[in-house]
């Protein structure tokens, strides 16, 4: 792989993003909606309407908390959807799958910038065969854009160190402002972004300290800022406020106050990690970096693990704009997490909200991997030697990604759930880790409810089959006729469907005839709770 030269690896990321497409396109359908996705489509059309009624339509603001974000995704989608023969949803998880390989193409992109074609075309390979994110990028509608933006806006920050010409800042003013306009949380990375600036400009203070030098860092200050700050800072927020009708009612006051709300947000729900159930608001501090350790390929971990000793040589081998890059990359995968750990902060659906930072970890990994192959064929002193090397480690990198892909597509469509061997797999994690926290797992069960309905002769003429649903009603209601009426789960019903989160399926009684397994774990129920079950069983409220 080290030994192509630069066109070949542009090639087969050009191969790759293309296999990407053609799968998105074979296999959007295949997925159901999560439990955010009904509230986030209607989101999505009451910002289309408050453009289209002239700014008078604000019923956006009625949403739950949904003014809290930007309204760049939801809003695009459903202007897509009016142009679409797809239903919503369908339209949906194609744009927000679009938006997922937006966001390799910018892995490619960033991590070629940063090391070469070799970098890029490794970390693209990685993060496309990490199920965390593959396997978000078809229906989570904030995570998904969010990251591809924050991906993008890394590349064009690392440009704008080399050359920060007119054209790269408008471009990542731009790409910023479409960032902050999914979620203005993303706003700390213009710190990070100035931070190697800043450092640049000090620099000549550690040589001299007289009076002279410092008034030529101070205009040096003050020209970057005039000249290249503030312009990326006034395109990224008149980009942010086109995208967000809630902040264009008071434009600094509600980002503002949207920030502070993400940093405590009051979300409440229970939370499973490593058997032991706590509350999203009392999380331990080590709640992030272990779902990354459980959830992670074992092959980016081990990569990760080697940057650590590669970081010198990485970092010696990198001209003065990578290195900037590179610290402005890590500042942003670093300090999130690093704020977690220590201010505890509401977290739930193990760590989605932090999806941004396997790009990054993807591209870091494949420097320590290019590194690692340097290193490995330093050890021998002739060229057959070294070829063998480079032959034997690529192999084994291809069969790793091979094996990958394998259990992604047993899993599908639901690789996020993924789960590697350290924890001991899907199947060792379940009921000690968070599976199915989207209950997209509904669509599946609900085609079967009906396949098995249709085998008793249907639903009988003029009755309506009730179904007590414990998990998101909308997940499942979508992909049901009108002879099927939701009711709450523990209501009279004729069937009951539930997700295997919180031990819902153990809600009722009643004979278990459908249960959706990925590899052997399940992640919907459906009882049957005709003839007599409920009697027969006792009350589902005496149940012990």
């Amino acid at each position: 792989m080290l030994m192509a030269n630069q066109k070949t690896y542009r090639y087969a990321a050009w191969g790759v993003m293309g296999i990407l497409l053609a799968l998105v396109l074979c296999t959007f359908l295949d997925y159901g909606i999560t439990w955010d996705e009904e509230l986030q489509s209607q989101y999505g059309q009451a910002v289309v309407d408050y453009y289209a009624s002239g700014f008078k339509d604000q019923r956006y603001a009625e949403i739950f908390n949904l003014y809290l974000y930007g309204g760049m995704f939801d809003g695009l989608a459903s202007v897509i959807d009016h142009y679409t023969p797809f239903r919503v949803y369908d339209t949906r998880h194609l744009v927000n799958a679009l938006f997922g390989l937006l966001g390799l193409w910018g892995v490619w992109r960033l991590g070629r910038l940063l090391g070469g074609g070799a970098v890029g075309l490794t970390a693209l390979v990685l993060c496309a065969a990490t199920p965390s994110y593959y396997g978000h990028m078809f229906n989570n509608p904030k995570d998904i854009p969010f990251a591809a933006g924050i991906i993008w806006t890394l590349y064009f920050m690392a440009r704008s160190y080399a050359k920060p010409d007119r054209r790269v800042l408008a471009k990542l003013g731009v790409v910023l402002g479409l960032t902050l306009g999914v979620r203005v949380g993303g706003a700390m990375i213009f710190a990070f972004w100035l931070a190697p600036m800043g450092i640049e400009a000090l620099l000549p203070l550690l040589k001299n300290r007289d009076a002279a030098t410092w008034r030529n860092v101070g205009a040096d200050i003050l020209r970057r800022a005039w000249k290249i700050v503030l312009p990326v800072g006034a395109i990224a927020y008149a980009v942010m406020l086109i995208c967000w009708p809630w902040a264009q009612q008071h434009p600094v006051t509600n980002p503002l106050r949207a920030l502070g709300e993400f940093s405590n947000f009051p979300q409440v729900v229970e939370v499973m990690l490593d058997g032991t159930t706590y509350m999203s608001t009392q999380l331990p501090w080590y709640y992030v970096p272990l779902y990354f350790g459980i959830q992670l390929p074992e092959l980016l971990l081990f990569l990760l693990a080697a940057s650590v000793v590669f970081t010198p040589w990485i970092w010696r081998h990198m001209t003065r704009p990578q290195k900037q890059g590179f610290v402005a990359m890590l500042l942003m995968a670093g300090f999130p997490i690093l704020y977690a750990m220590l201010r505890h902060p509401a977290l739930y659906d193990t760590v989605r909200h932090f999806l941004f930072a396997v790009p990054i970890a993807c591209i870091v990994a494949a420097l320590a991997a290019r590194t690692l192959f340097i290193w490995c064929a330093g050890q021998f002193h002739t060229h057959a030697a070294r070829r063998v090397i480079y032959i034997g480690l690529t192999v084994a990198f291809a069969l790793f990604i091979a094996g990958q892909i394998i259990i992604m597509a047993r899993l599908h469509p639901y690789e996020y759930i993924f789960v590697n061997q350290f924890a001991g797999g899907v199947r060792g994690a379940y009921g000690r880790y968070e599976s199915d926290y989207w209950g997209s797992s509904f669509k599946e069960a609900a085609e079967a409810i009906q396949a098995f309905v249709a085998r008793d002769g249907g639903v009988p003429p003029g009755k309506i089959y009730k179904i007590a649903i414990c998990g998101p009603w909308d997940s499942a209601m979508i992909y049901m006729p009108p002879d099927y009426e939701p009711v709450v789960a523990n209501e009279p019903a004729e069937f009951f469907l539930s997700t295997t989160r919180w031990m819902c399926q153990d809600m009722r009684p009643g004979k278990t005839i459908i249960t959706v397994k990925r590899l052997g774990v399940p992640l919907a129920v459906v009882k049957d709770l005709r003839g007599g079950y409920e009697h027969y069983y006792g009350n589902a409220n005496e149940k012990k």
